[in-house]
């Protein structure tokens, strides 16, 4: 059940601006994890370092730093020392000597240039003084090593920038710090991708605001149009405060809705005036029967009026069932229905069905309109008793839970007819006596007293029709 459930919300979530809006969210933050935190490291090497060269580059970093501050003329000084990061690295190392050049001027601790000549970088010097209106580039750079002792060579002349530096005596070297892919990430990626983690942030957490408060919005336009009538739709859905998108939907829903109405008005005063021309005519017609001499044509002419007079009636009482509205006050089902068994007893026993009232307390007090309950009850009643034969029972109950029972013993009802047996002029079977306004009546009664009325067959036979009414 779970799963189905997770499915169909997925199924749906598509559908809604908000789920839309966490969809794309999705795919962008996807996208921004592979670009910020996947990429940059999918070829990354984290292994060790090797000591002697993390060493090597740890001084050469320093001297270097050195050189470029003093060409640039940040620093005048005209000695150079190691900074207190390198103290246990010159303890170790007491052999440690330095030699380079920068823009001319010469630092050394007392060595003496072993490769600068060696490696004719000094005739490199000469040509590019002889050429230096050419733009003309030297580089060389290399470890040294000569039975444990390291050291390093970097050479460099290249746009009026040129410098040169060597040491050795490295022989132990520092340990590299830990490398771990927690500190790769902080230092390459959450900082990198902390400005466009918080940008995109941002920017859903704004979008969620102008979502969420047109959600609102839209949702009191739903509520609106629960509420409405649909026997009254002078009431318009809310337009003020919508936003564009949204508003020409809701002026042609208000637009639909006045032309609907319309014609509702017109066809409920063509009904309601049909009916009430046909009863004067009517009367008029059995007033003149009951002067025929008695006869079988009589008895049948008189009871085709009786029935077109009760359908005239019934549709007069449709008509004046409006939708739901509040009640002012408040009714007794017991009474209801005890009121109801009393006038239809002689019914059912003239067609050898007894009636049976049961109740599970001795008053449910609902709010709604006494009469117009008591029509509906008395229809389930009538409609049961058709249906029972000679000898069977039709049970009427109340109970505490605010619902009215009528249970037959009858033939019951076809799957096929549940669906639409309550609308106006369904009859079961099509040749049975009545118009089919009987259960209509009994739903328009329902529906006004803010409740349903369901059908079903019972498990040993028959039907069983049930008015839930809800309190509160």
């Amino acid at each position: 059940m779970k799963r189905i459930l997770t499915f169909g919300f997925f199924r749906q979530i598509h559908r809604s601006m908000i789920g839309q809006m966490l969809i794309l969210s999705l795919v962008f933050i996807s996208a921004t994890i592979y670009y910020i935190a996947y990429l940059p490291i999918s070829d990354l090497d984290l292994t060790e370092p090797d000591p002697i060269y993390f060493t090597n580059e740890k001084v050469r970093r320093e001297i270097r730093d050195f050189m470029d501050a003093r060409h640039e003329g940040k620093i005048t000084s005209q000695q150079f020392q190691l900074s207190e990061s390198l103290n246990n690295f010159q303890r170790n190392n007491p052999d440690f000597s330095y030699f380079f050049m920068v823009d001319g001027e010469i630092f050394s601790n007392g060595r003496i240039p072993q490769y600068y000549s060696a490696f004719r970088f000094d005739d490199i010097d000469e040509i590019s003084r002889d050429v230096n209106k050419t733009k003309l580039c030297s580089s060389y750079f290399d470890a040294t090593s000569d039975n444990g002792d390291h050291g390093y060579i970097q050479y460099s002349n290249c746009n009026d920038y040129a410098f040169y530096l060597e040491f050795s005596g490295v022989t132990v070297a520092d340990a590299p710090p830990e490398s771990s892919l927690w500190a790769f990430y902080k230092r390459m990626v959450v900082d990198v991708g902390a400005n466009l983690i918080l940008a995109a942030a941002g920017v859903f957490i704004i979008t969620a605001i102008i979502l969420l408060f047109n959600w609102r919005l839209m949702n009191k336009v739903a509520k609106v149009a629960y509420s409405f009538n649909p026997k009254n739709l002078h009431q318009k859905l809310p337009e003020k405060g919508l936003p564009n998108e949204v508003l020409p939907l809701v002026q042609a829903v208000n637009e639909m809705l006045s032309r609907i109405d319309e014609t509702q008005k017109q066809h409920n005063f063509f009904l309601s005036t049909a009916a009430h021309e046909m009863r004067t005519p009517l009367t008029v017609l059995r007033t003149r029967l009951e002067m025929m001499d008695e006869g079988n044509l009589k008895e049948k002419l008189i009871d085709d009026v009786r029935r077109l007079s009760h359908l005239v009636n019934q549709l007069l009482r449709l008509m004046r069932i409006g939708g739901p509205k509040n009640h002012e006050h408040d009714i007794d089902l017991v009474q209801c229905c005890q009121r109801v068994v009393r006038e239809r007893h002689l019914l059912a026993e003239t067609a050898g069905v007894k009636l049976s009232f049961e109740i599970e307390q001795s008053a449910v007090i609902i709010p709604g309109d006494e009469g117009l309950m008591e029509v509906a009850i008395a229809n389930l009643v009538d409609n049961a008793v058709s249906f029972s034969s000679a000898g069977q029972t039709v049970e009427l109950k109340v109970k505490a839970d605010c619902s009215v029972s009528v249970r037959d013993h009858g033939p019951g009802i076809p799957d096929d007819k549940l669906g639409n047996l309550f609308e106006p002029f369904a009859k079961f079977p099509p040749n049975r006596n009545g118009h089919g306004l009987g259960l209509a009546i009994v739903k328009a009664i329902a529906q006004l007293h803010n409740g349903t009325v369901t059908a079903e067959n019972a498990e040993d036979g028959g039907a069983r029709f049930t008015l839930m009414f809800k309190v509160g």
